[in-house]
């Protein structure tokens, strides 16, 4: 029956595996390699669990050759690196063996008071695995990162590795010395693999927090760059709005001249004052700065922007973080209109108005590629993935500062940013 216990054990290490790793992207064909794989994994399971008996060192044997079939499993099924696979092994193996350790304390606490027959001792083990596995893999798969949002440097990766080495060297050394008797042995070994697990995710904890202030820091940072375009941009409307209040007298000065330049200086004059169609009044001073350069800017590449908005709404949110949102929102739509060669889809929407208890901000704009989302990020074409969507970031970031709602979403071929902000 020994026979029986190690195959389960085993198959619940590779299942543990699979738990971990399944929300990464899946290499082609993946339900045949799965199928093919797991077939030849749980006949290399049987066979190594039967003929590691006739060795002294058989079960030790047993789980080094299934830890570097796990690996290899992994880099067949999934397209990660190195790196990936490694942490995710890691942490099937710290999670295989504290629910293995828990299971023998747990068993070795109920034979103190009745005793467990071996078959409903393996059937409780089974139970067991896919309870624990089914919390596992919506509380600590959840909490790891995937290499598609983060990859896991070398520091990481390390330090990961080696908290698994030390605790790994401890609990043979426990088994093999059997402190202080069996009961006592399974207790330290009990708590053993608890504290690495513990250890394991404050690592884990530790570096993504990390990873997230530097995130904020690059958020800041381009926060600031904007502050410095907003001053810019304000002064440049300034001059235009003064440059069109001049050519308003001027073209008064200009009727009085003779019949023969009167008409060329109001051609020449009226070409010059075009410019104040771009200037959009919405009832809010930054919102009307950074519409008005959008529109000069759009004016140039035949890009329409059409605003029905009534800024006064957004008079709650700080001028710096308001040309932030709308700065992000829009150089985004215009990218993504200046591809159209058709000139009637160069089009972008911008709504803003009171719906019930909310402030809605809708921003609409036709695009070419199908949106793909991945953990409500727009998933990107760009060759360098890892200087894209700081602007979007950086609108999150903005929108949960002030208790509102961001979502992404396409319909009928068209891109839609919405933001909903509680108006209190």
């Amino acid at each position: 029956m020994e026979y029986i216990g190690g195959i389960i054990c085993e198959t619940a290490f590779w299942l543990g595996g699979i738990i971990f790793i399944h929300r990464e992207e899946k290499r082609n064909n993946f339900i045949l390699r799965i199928i093919i794989s797991s077939v030849i994994a749980f006949a290399f399971i049987v066979l190594s669990v039967y003929y590691s008996g006739d060795f002294p060192l058989g079960k030790r044997t047993v789980q080094g050759l299934s830890s570097i079939g796990l690996l290899g499993y992994f880099l067949f099924n999934w397209k990660i690196t190195y790196s990936i696979a490694v942490y995710n092994f890691i942490w099937t193996r710290i999670v295989w063996r504290l629910i293995l350790e828990t299971w023998q304390f747990i068993i070795l606490f109920m034979s103190r008071i009745t005793p467990v027959q071996e078959q409903d001792g393996y059937i409780g083990l089974i139970l067991f695995f896919l309870l624990l596995y089914i919390v596992c893999n919506f509380t600590i798969v959840r909490w790891i990162p995937e290499s598609t949002k983060k990859k896991i440097g070398p520091r990481q990766l390390a330090s990961a590795v080696l908290i698994c080495i030390i605790f790994e060297l401890l609990a043979v050394m426990i088994e093999s010395q059997d402190i202080a008797g069996g009961a006592d042995s399974a207790f330290v070994l009990f708590l053993l693999q608890w504290i690495s697990a513990i250890v394991l995710y404050l690592q884990n904890e530790l570096f993504r927090k990390s990873s997230i202030k530097q995130e904020l820091e690059l958020v800041k940072l381009l926060l600031k760059k904007e502050q410095e375009q907003y001053r810019l941009s304000k002064e440049n409307i300034a001059i235009i709005n003064q440059k069109c209040h001049d050519l308003k007298h001027q073209i008064r000065a200009v009727r009085q001249a003779s019949e023969e330049e009167k008409d060329q200086y109001l051609q020449e004059m009226e070409e010059s004052i075009r410019i104040y169609e771009a200037i959009v009044k919405t009832g809010n001073e930054v919102l009307d700065t950074i519409l008005t350069e959008k529109s000069l800017y759009c004016k140039d590449r035949e890009i329409t922007i059409s605003c029905v908005a009534d800024g006064r709404l957004l008079e709650f949110i700080n001028h710096m973080d308001l040309y932030s949102l709308f700065g992000n929102a829009l150089d985004n739509a215009i990218e993504a209109v200046e591809k159209f060669e058709d000139k009637e889809k160069r089009q972008i929407d911008v709504l803003i108005y009171r719906q019930q208890n909310f402030l809605v901000v809708n921003i609409i704009n036709p695009m070419q590629e199908t949106l793909i989302l991945e953990n409500e990020m727009p998933v990107t074409s760009k060759k360098d993935k890892s200087l894209h969507g700081f602007g979007i970031r950086s609108m999150k970031y903005i929108v949960k500062k002030y208790d509102g709602f961001f979502n992404i979403s396409q319909e009928d071929g068209c891109f839609s940013l919405k933001f909903l902000f509680p108006i209190k």
